[in-house]
């Protein structure tokens, strides 16, 4: 099994948008800060769906390759 790994690309991403939501704070600016931390719920979210949804596809695949009823396990 792979490790789960967060890419280079990811973690710049991640810092760049801690350092946004701490500048917004420093400054005060709740308004900007409210809607960041709407638009993060909202990715989380999705992220969460699109998991979800992996998931099920991985454990349809791997029931229907095997002559498995993945439900009725």
């Amino acid at each position: 099994m792979n490790l789960i790994e967060q890419s280079l690309e990811a973690k710049l991403s991640e810092r760049s948008t801690a350092d946004m939501l701490k500048k917004r704070y420093e400054e005060k600016d709740w308004n900007g800060l409210l809607e960041a931390a709407l638009l993060l719920n909202t990715l989380h979210h999705m992220e969460r769906c699109k998991s979800a949804w992996a998931i099920r596809e991985a454990a349809n695949n791997l029931a229907d390759n095997n002559g498995m009823d993945r439900d009725s396990a």
